[in-house]
């Protein structure tokens, strides 16, 4: 990945405006600046942008934006595998705090040859950090590790633990495919064994279900003996069985007969009783349907009268709602007549008052307003010729300012010239003085005549500034006066011009009112005549008139008599009793001619239910004599039903037996194949099982993995020691052990850095301050190389945060040596520091300086 353009926007110190950092056509750069003053934010801009990391931590994201800013955003453009792209991330804070609540945005662009970028942003978030991660060919872990010494971080490979350092360069080497074949294998391995388990599980049980099940051939022989001999005597036993049954059946027939016929008969005696019953019933109401019948005549009479009262009471009903409908007409005319009187009386008094205390006063003002208005016109014109003498006064003003900036003017170009005559005065009198037009030098006597001519020309620059003072003061103080004059009469006739317009606002809504008020008389006072004249003659409601007397005539003409209303009622109450005589006289005349044809009926079917009775009971006394053996036959049937059923039961089981005993045969023979079938299975399990515990153990770190970071130690070596020599005159070098034996003399895979100088040979641990930093420097460039051999392609860049503090003049000198010896190994090297005299040993800087509006950066 090779930086080519970054542009950040409140990020960290960094706020908006900012112009971007171009870094094409920069191979080797020093980013430097005073701490504090954002050097690192710009490679944390970086990595930000490509991983979604930096050194505020993966849960910590609101802190990269600028304090007082809800968002930040990073812009970076970058070449890898030999094309360039544009990656752009956002976060957005949504709560409060540096922890609180947001959101990160990222998108990817690829950039054709004219730099026009075509989206390959993926459908979230994490597709777009994958495909960040596919392009650039490591993730940020193995970049700190590697290609970028982070500050304060610069011994992240180093100060691992052995175990840890073996994690991080099987990372760098691409052995986390190992890490996941080893746990296919082990799957694979675990499966198998299970299979195993499972198969040997299944051939003891089929064993010990073969051994449990005995030889049925002997059981079978005797059952086929058994089974011939039943048959026979089932035979002879099922056939007597059935004869005694038939005949016991044929006796329990007739004897549900008998118990039929009983019940029967018990039902007929019940049918006569109730007969009889019913035709005393019939035979009283026939009697008293005719003693009704033979009052016909008088109940006949009686219902015509009651017909008569009701059609008469009927009649003055009717009249009687009439007349109370007409009644309530005459109540409502009568009130509405009241009413409208009334009405009539308060509108002609609200009129009255109305014009004697609003109308009439308010119009007998509109003559004064009209003069009063006429005198207001006259002051509004004395107003605006003051104000035409104000505006003069104003101009009069203006011009005397001018002329006193002309004046100030002269005065400065007087004073000015005053001082260069001076100064030329002064040149004359020095001993080399020279001619001020041709430059040849002068006599005492002729510098003696300028410096006479410079004299007069001073005193009458003297006096015109003098008379220039004059004029200026002088024409001061008439613009102060003439000022003082205008804001006191602008007050005055401000004052009174709005008095006058508020009072001119008052007289026109006095004449709008008086106005109104004399149209408001001229429809008023005929009102008010027309009013007095129709309650004087009555001339108002006429149709409520005309109404009300055609009521009067309908109430007249009605002619209603309440107390023939009332003998009507009374009539009719005392003849009520014939509705109810007529009601049953026209029943039992109905009823009468049915009553006689059902009685003759139920006579009719009493004689014949006595003569059904008297047949069953001749039929009941044959029939019990019949049925009297029928316990003996029973029991006979009974006992021939016992021995059938004993031999069908033997027959029964012997058949349940025999299936058992075939049952058996047949899973014998299914467990026999089935052993040979789970044999094979288990073989097959145990071959799976040995490939993959082999392949297993071959992708485990001390398989394949160990052998391949034993073949990458000694690059690894030879690339650290190269540099390394270089950085301490070869007074350093340094080993890594892969392997070494524990207390307990077994073999354990590690990753030791031993150190050899002229003292011998220690490990890394014992190292500190300018010596560790010059190891950690030449391990992580190793590992840069290892990993662009890696990853198919050279690892172009290198960023080294800070570290030169703790090396000494001479330590920094062979730092810097070092670097420079490496550089074209690199397509960009870019060195972080603050320190002064290193700054200047590279070739192009990048300087940042942290101000009030936020940290500017730019190249030098």
């Amino acid at each position: 990945m090779i930086p080519l353009k970054l542009t950040l926007r409140n990020f960290l110190c960094y706020r908006d405006g900012l112009p971007p950092l171009d870094l094409r056509g920069i191979h080797l750069a020093c980013l430097c600046g005073a701490n504090g003053h954002g050097k690192s934010a710009l490679l944390d801009a970086m990595t930000w942008c490509l991983w979604g990391q930096a050194r505020t931590g993966a849960q910590n994201y609101n802190a990269l934006i600028a304090y007082g800013e809800t968002e930040c955003r990073v812009e970076l453009e970058f070449m890898a595998q030999g094309q360039t792209y544009r990656a752009i991330r956002r976060r957005r804070q949504t709560g409060r705090g540096a922890a609180g609540r947001g959101r990160t945005e990222a998108d990817l662009f690829i950039l054709d040859d004219a730099e026009r970028p075509r989206p390959i942003t993926g459908n979230t978030l994490g597709e777009t950090d994958a495909k960040i991660r596919r392009i650039v060919g490591m993730d940020y872990a193995t970049f700190i590790n590697s290609a970028f010494l982070l500050q304060g971080r610069a011994d992240e490979f180093t100060g691992k633990t052995p175990g840890q350092r073996k994690e991080v360069l099987s990372s760098i080497l691409g052995l986390e495919q190992y890490d996941a074949l080893r746990a296919a294998a082990q799957e694979r391995r675990n499966y198998w064994r299970d299979q195993v388990s499972m198969a040997t599980g299944a051939l003891e049980q089929s064993r010990s279900l073969l051994e449990g099940i005995a030889d049925p051939a002997e059981a079978l022989a005797r059952i086929g003996r058994r089974m011939s001999d039943l048959e026979g005597e089932l035979a002879a036993a099922t056939k007597e069985a059935t004869q005694q049954q038939a005949k016991a059946e044929e006796l329990r027939r007739r004897q549900r007969e008998l118990a039929a016929d009983e019940g029967r008969l018990g039902q007929l005696h019940d049918e006569i009783r109730q007969g009889d019953a019913a035709i005393i019933t019939i035979r009283r109401r026939i009697e008293a349907g005719r003693a009704v019948a033979a009052q016909g005549d008088a109940i006949r009479e009686g219902a015509r009268q009651l017909a008569a009262a009701r059609q008469e009471l009927q009649r003055q009903e009717t009249a009687r709602q009439e007349y109370d409908s007409l009644r309530d007409r005459r109540i409502e005319l009568q009130r509405a007549l009241e009413r409208e009187r009334a009405d009539r009386q308060a509108e002609a008094e609200q009129l009255r008052r109305r014009i004697e205390e609003e109308l009439e006063p308010a119009a007998a003002v509109a003559s004064r307003i009209v003069g009063e208005l006429a005198a207001l016109a006259e002051r509004e014109r004395q107003l605006q010729g003051e104000q035409d003498e104000l505006q003069g006064q104003t101009e009069t003003a203006a011009e005397l300012q001018g002329e006193i900036a002309i004046d100030q003017a002269a005065l400065k170009r007087c004073v000015a010239e005053g001082k260069t005559l001076r100064n030329r005065q002064l040149e004359m009198q020095s001993v080399d003085a020279a001619c001020p037009l041709c430059l040849t030098p002068l006599s005492e006597d002729a510098c003696g005549n300028i410096s006479a001519h410079y004299d007069r020309e001073i005193a009458a620059k003297l006096q015109e500034h003098s008379a220039l003072q004059q004029n200026i003061r002088e024409l001061q103080y008439e613009h102060d006066t003439l000022t003082a004059e205008i804001k006191r009469r602008s007050r005055s006739h401000t004052t009174r011009q709005r008095q006058t317009q508020q009072e001119r606002g008052r007289l026109q809504q006095a004449q709008q009112q008086a106005e109104a008020a004399q149209r408001q008389l001229a429809t008023a006072i005929p009102r008010r005549q027309e009013l007095a004249h129709s309650l004087a003659t009555d001339a108002f409601a006429v149709a409520q008139r005309t109404a009300l007397a055609q009521v009067e005539a309908g109430i007249k003409a009605l002619a209603y008599d309440e107390a023939a209303r009332a003998q009507a009622y009374r009539q009719t109450q005392s003849l009520q009793r014939w509705q109810e005589q007529e009601a049953e006289l026209a029943a039992a005349l109905k009823r009468l001619p049915m009553d006689e044809s059902e009685l003759a009926e139920r006579e009719t079917q009493a004689a014949r239910r006595r003569q059904e009775a008297a047949k069953l009971e001749r039929k009941l006394a044959e029939g019990r004599t019949a049925v009297a053996e029928l316990p003996a036959v029973a029991e006979r049937a009974a006992l021939a039903e016992r021995a059938a059923a004993e031999l069908t039961a033997e027959r029964d089981n012997l058949v349940a037996e025999r299936a058992r005993r075939q049952g058996d045969a047949e899973r014998r023979a299914e467990l026999q194949a089935e052993l040979e079938r789970r044999e094979a299975e288990r073989g097959h399990a145990e071959g799976e099982w040995s490939v993959y515990a082999e392949l297993h153990e071959a992708f485990g770190r001390s398989g394949a993995p160990a052998m391949l970071i034993d073949h990458a130690v000694p690059h690894i070596e030879n690339e650290a020691n190269r540099l390394l020599g270089r950085m301490t005159d070869n007074r350093l070098a340094l080993r890594l052990e892969t392997q070494r034996v524990n207390q307990g003399g077994n073999v354990v895979e590690t990753l030791d850095i031993m150190i050899s100088d002229e003292l011998g040979s220690r490990s890394y641990e014992l190292f500190s301050g300018g010596e560790a930093f010059r190891i950690n420097l030449s391990l992580r460039i190793a590992l840069s190389k290892v990993l662009s051999q890696r990853l198919g392609f050279p690892l172009p860049t290198l960023f080294i945060d800070e570290g030169f503090g703790t090396q000494d003049a001479a330590g920094r000198e062979r730092m810097v040596d070092a670097i420079a010896a490496i550089q074209n190994e690199f397509e960009k090297i870019i060195v972080i520091t603050h320190l002064d005299d290193l700054k200047d040993l590279f070739p192009v800087r990048i300087e940042v300086l942290k101000t009030e509006a936020g940290a500017q950066f730019w190249l030098s």
